[in-house]
């Protein structure tokens, strides 16, 4: 645990979600393989593009659509869409089979549950801390175990704009009642969690569990943890 500026107490601890309270990479790659498997097996017109061209749609999408980038959710459906309307489906039918799809998938991206470990951390704090979610993911937060832990839950798309952006930082502070100062934010990334924090004026607790260069942080974090569980010090 390595603290770079003095610590004081706050009342509220914020954290992101993937790769923070678990590690997201074999969920999500679970699911990105069960769309790819799904879209060939059951979207005939679109079972012979490849991985590399369904992310060529990825890519269009974002290009004439920048604001999507921060939405993953949005962005998914709407690839998805483009795509079977240039393989000849209606763009009515398209949109709704692309939501239907998404909705399959993000049942399959939530298909686990947060580790005991990082749920019986977050029993404890909330003894302490009011707890919120700010995260630029889509999983679904009641599915994988974290239903009533958290007093606000936060994602970006729609009205909030994607980390480092300060927009969910800076509501969360207002619906909670404290100024941003008051809260610090839990997350593994320097810069959508540790400089998006700062930006918004919170305190921040970098997860670093990879061991990264503190020279690739665009802010200092007023904490350094290698591991959640040394959360328990804040208690």
């Amino acid at each position: 645990m390595i603290f770079y500026r003095s610590w004081s107490p706050v009342q509220a601890l914020s954290f992101d979600l993937d790769d923070t309270l678990y590690d997201n990479w074999p969920y999500i790659h679970r699911a990105e393989q069960w769309l790819i498997n799904h879209l060939k097996t059951e979207v005939h017109a679109v079972a012979h593009l490849t991985t590399s061209q369904w992310q060529s749609y990825k890519r269009r999408i974002i290009k004439k659509h920048p604001e999507l980038k921060g939405d993953v959710s949005a962005c998914r459906v709407a690839w998805l869409s483009l795509a079977f309307v240039e393989h000849g489906m209606p763009s009515t039918e398209a949109q709704s089979l692309a939501e239907q799809i998404f909705q399959q998938f993000l049942a399959v991206r939530s298909d686990f549950t947060v580790p005991e470990s990082s749920l019986a951390l977050l029993r404890k704090l909330k003894t302490r801390y009011r707890l919120v979610a700010i995260t630029n993911g889509n999983v679904d937060i009641d599915k994988i175990g974290l239903a009533g832990v958290f007093e606000l839950e936060l994602k970006a798309g729609g009205a909030f704009k994607a980390k480092p952006a300060a927009d969910m930082y800076l509501y969360a502070s207002q619906v909670l009642g404290l100024a941003p100062h008051q809260i610090a934010h839990v997350g593994d990334h320097c810069v959508t969690d540790v400089a998006g924090a700062a930006k918004a004026g919170y305190r921040s607790i970098w997860l670093n569990q990879h061991s990264q260069k503190a020279r690739k942080l665009q802010a200092l974090p007023d904490i350094e943890i290698s591991q959640l569980a040394q959360l328990q010090h804040l208690l």
